[in-house]
């Protein structure tokens, strides 16, 4: 691990298009200079959508920090970048809840955030609530909703709310996945890992649904488990998982499973249907585990899905796990027929033109309008590397010429 003098480019990157005669390529946002509050791993951030109609931010929540001289604190501040798609101005960052803030959820990492835009709310569950980064440590582990209402800041104070659903709850967890379904106002929560090392280590297969999950009047919130058939997905924890809300359908990619108390990354693509409750949920094995032509298996990498071309493409990651020899990944890949829907799904790595993204784990975020994909936070692992990273990037045409 490294001291954030020496930590450089936490990372923001910016993607997908439909087929067109455009190449793909990575240009550095050039977002104003952060200090040390950004420099993170473990961290979300969901992108609020483009102007005019949305705020074009970036809004980043907790993580934990590498600054040994700091005592590589975990966090609990609410960070905003604007202009996050590269367009209409300068990106900037600003801090719009400060870390230790009364009202706050407890320090986290390794949660999920999903976002309203219609209400511009943001929701998060579950994650990693120690204080330390080393040793390795998850506990306590957490299994609480809150929602940040007015969460870019334009539509009033951003301020949080816990939430105390009705049923469940699901096991407390970290590392899993949740999407977000705006038809319905649900938080679909898949996987996951208990937090804890070692023989007690506990992955999860389960899929949950959180009803009236932006916690708006008059409904009020219940946890439901699903039942699916077929699989469950072998890949359980730092999987990603993406979603069609037009046909309801959730897919996910890679991630960590274990075999007794042996890890290994996966890279195989799952699609659950009627994710959202409504309907029988069946899980169907879309790319097969180490098919001919797949990506190398990983954890830790982003996903975003676009509608209009039904692909989903993936950047990064990491090649091992649990102290085994690990790879920092930058590669990027668009799988077509992403939903396992009107033909066959396959893998197209790209090839970036100029510059690239350097090798890392990450989160991201979407721009469907723009066909950016938008990746906020991010770290390294292993090696003289290791540790958090800054910097911004948006790669446009991700779907290759």
């Amino acid at each position: 691990m490294i001291s954030s003098v020496t930590l450089m480019v936490c990372a923001f990157l910016a993607l997908i298009a439909g087929i067109n005669a455009a190449n793909p390529k990575w240009s550095p946002l050039n977002a104003t200079e952060l200090t040390f509050p950004l420099l993170r791993g473990g961290s979300t951030s969901v992108y609020t959508g483009p102007t005019p109609t949305y705020s074009n931010s970036s809004i980043l929540f907790a993580g934990f920090s590498a600054d040994v001289s700091a005592g590589s604190p975990r966090l609990n501040d609410v960070w905003k970048l604007t202009n996050a798609n590269g367009k209409g101005g300068t990106a900037t960052w600003s801090n719009l809840i400060p870390n230790g803030a009364a009202g706050s959820p407890p320090i986290r990492s390794n949660h999920s955030a999903v976002y309203d835009a219609a209400h511009n709310r943001m929701i998060i569950y579950g994650g990693c609530g120690s204080p330390l980064q080393v040793p390795p440590s998850c506990q306590p582990i957490a299994n609480d909703v809150w929602v940040l209402s007015n969460a870019d800041g334009t539509t009033g104070t951003p301020t949080w709310t816990q939430l105390f659903p009705n049923g469940g709850p699901p096991p407390a967890r970290q590392a899993h996945q949740a999407v977000y379904d705006p038809t319905t106002n649900s938080m679909i929560v898949w996987a996951g890992q208990n937090g804890a090392l070692g023989e007690n280590c506990a992955t999860y297969s389960d899929v949950w649904v959180l009803s009236n999950a932006n916690g708006l009047p008059p409904g009020t919130q219940n946890w439901t488990q699903l039942s699916p058939t077929g699989g469950p997905p072998a890949g359980q924890y730092h999987s990603t998982a993406v979603y069609d809300s037009s046909n309801n359908v959730m897919t996910v990619f890679g991630g960590v499973g274990m075999v007794g108390t042996t890890c290994q990354t996966t890279n195989a693509v799952w699609a659950l249907s009627h994710a959202n409750g409504i309907g029988t949920p069946v899980w169907s094995n879309l790319v097969a585990q180490d098919a001919t032509g797949s990506p190398a298996n990983r954890g830790n990498h982003g996903a975003v899905y676009l509608p209009s071309s039904n692909t989903m493409t993936i950047f990064g990651g990491i090649n091992g796990c649990c102290g085994n020899p690990t790879m920092n990944l930058g590669d990027t890949w668009v799988l077509s027929h992403a939903n396992g829907l009107g033909g066959t799904p396959v893998w197209t790595q790209l090839n970036i033109n100029g510059p690239v993204a350097s090798s890392r784990y990450n989160n991201v975020g979407i721009d469907t309008v723009n066909h950016l994909m938008i990746m906020g936070g991010g770290g390294t692992s292993g090696g003289i590397h290791d540790g958090p990273l800054w910097g911004s990037w948006v790669l446009s045409h991700p779907n290759g010429p």
